[in-house]
């Protein structure tokens, strides 16, 4: 295949494309890191723009602006603890750390490295083997993404610094918020007292910048407003790393760029599971002197490489089957049927010319993704530099117009409101917010794998699931992690 797409290569040289390319990165850097605003949103914008353009090209504008917006979501989370996408949850939890230690360009030093070249793997995955890849996504029926989910939800265990009771608590404190609204499958209400603001359910933005940046601006609020939140005066702009920075978190960035390959293959799981599974496997290698938690460069280095790992993957079911991977691939998918194009094995034999110069896009994406960022990166990097009393109320402003922009709906400013200061208090007593994230972003992948298992095997579920290599595997897989996580880990805080 790889002699059939090098022909087209050439053809992301083309002025439109490039355009295309440099539009697209930079829209969703800078969309991907204002908490509320997602990289769905931001490709959702461009397609009235991509009208004038070639399928090709608007196609390019398209997966750049995905590719860029996955990453863009880590400046925030890694500078002031706000996430920008669900897929840049798990990097606040090090990151912003990390940023507190006066180590913020350290933190996107290894962000840049592991995104883009995260970010390139899965785009050579996407363009060399996406027909037999395709098929791997086909071996995922109800049990294989119930226990998925379930796999998910075990990272809970691992990603609780501190009470591991306490942070199966606040799992399952999201597992009940994520049940809130009409159920879709039988369209009756649930948990909503006839409250018309909690029809629709809690969404996932609202919550991710409750939980981490409204809360986040409260903490900024408090202590000595004239201090800043690294402690530094002047940074380093070295943004890009060298080899003594990538040595000790080679193998980090390997597992999380496998991570995110492997999981992006799989529809409706993305960057928000991968990142996950990704951090809770470098925790449980922890070694003695690993302070994960506290800025510990490796989870980052995982978690980072995980999010990237994930775009060009996520990508193939939907080239290949129509399937897509995630929202953004919808999104994207919903573009390519605009332009007069349909998924599956006839574009790659009729259009040719189109996927591969895509796919060649998608890649050539990344690379200028590395020079972009480096330029946004030393801007961003300056509010490490602004003092709390100027940052704090930025942040809770910020994350007000963020939310309501993204839904332009005041009754998700007020959700958010509400679970920033739940998740102010769950900090300061030790519960953990990013579990209450996992539940409610897995909760409902969950009960829908769950209802559908039990439909498909006539309420047997456990025979028919032990009848399933796959789902075998993912089952040993969850067991290890839940027995392991009660175990005393070396690399996190103590209980």
């Amino acid at each position: 295949m790889i002699d059939d797409s090098l022909i087209y290569l050439v053809n992301i040289l083309s002025l439109n494309n490039l355009f295309a390319m440099l539009l697209g990165v930079s829209v969703g850097l800078i969309i991907g890191a204002i908490p509320g605003l997602s990289p769905p949103m931001a490709i959702a914008l461009l397609i009235p723009v991509s009208f004038s353009f070639s399928p090709e090209t608007a196609l390019i504008l398209m997966v750049s602006c995905f590719a860029a917006g996955i990453y863009g979501g880590s400046f925030s989370a890694i500078l002031l603890r706000a996430p920008g996408t669900s897929a840049s949850a798990a990097s606040a939890i090090e990151g912003y750390e990390l940023t507190k230690r006066g180590k913020a360009i350290e933190a996107i030093r290894i962000s840049a490295f592991a995104s883009v070249i995260g970010g390139l793997l899965s785009g050579f995955v996407l363009l060399l083997l996406s027909p037999p890849l395709a098929l791997i996504s086909l071996w995922f029926g109800p049990a294989e993404y119930f226990l998925v989910a379930l796999l998910g939800l075990s990272a809970i265990a691992s990603v609780s610094f501190g009470s591991v009771w306490k942070g199966l608590i606040s799992g399952l404190l999201g597992l009940c918020l994520s049940t809130v609204g009409v159920d879709h499958f039988s369209s009756y209400p649930r948990f909503t007292y006839d409250f018309i603001g909690l029809e629709s359910g809690i969404g996932i933005m609202p919550t991710i910048i409750g939980l981490f940046a409204f809360a986040q601006g409260l903490q900024l609020c408090e202590g000595d407003p004239h201090s800043n939140i690294s402690g530094l005066k002047k940074l380093s702009w070295r943004i890009w790393p060298t080899l003594s920075d990538i040595a000790p978190v080679k193998w980090s960035l390997v597992r999380g760029w496998l991570c995110g390959l492997v999981v992006g293959i799989i529809p409706a799981a993305g960057g928000s599971i991968a990142q996950w599974i990704a951090y809770s496997w470098e925790i449980r290698r922890a070694k003695p002197g690993d302070q994960f938690g506290k800025g510990e460069i490796k989870g980052l280095a995982a978690t980072e490489g995980s999010n990237n790992g994930v775009t060009g993957t996520s990508l193939i079911p939907m080239f290949v089957l129509g399937i897509p991977g995630g929202i953004s691939a919808a999104v994207i998918l919903g573009a390519l049927t605009i332009h007069g194009l349909q998924p599956g094995m006839r574009l790659f034999k009729n259009h040719p010319e189109v996927i591969y110069t895509i796919m060649w896009g998608f890649i050539g994406a990344n690379i200028l993704m590395a020079f972009v960022a480096v330029i946004l990166a030393r801007g961003y990097a300056y509010l490490t530099l602004f003092p709390r009393g100027i940052i704090g109320p930025l942040v809770i402003v910020f994350s007000i117009v963020g939310v309501y922009a993204g839904s332009n709906n005041v009754y998700d400013v007020w959700l958010m409101m509400a679970l920033g200061v739940l998740g102010y208090f769950m900090e300061k007593h030790d519960f953990s917010p990013a579990g209450v994230l996992l539940g409610l972003v897995l909760g409902p992948i969950a009960e829908d794998g769950m209802r559908n298992l039990l439909i498909i095997s006539d309420y047997q579920p456990l025979s028919f699931i032990l009848s399933r290599p796959v789902s075998v595997v993912i089952l040993i897989c969850i067991i290890s992690i839940i027995g392991f996580s009660f175990k005393k880990n070396k690399g996190t805080k103590e209980v």
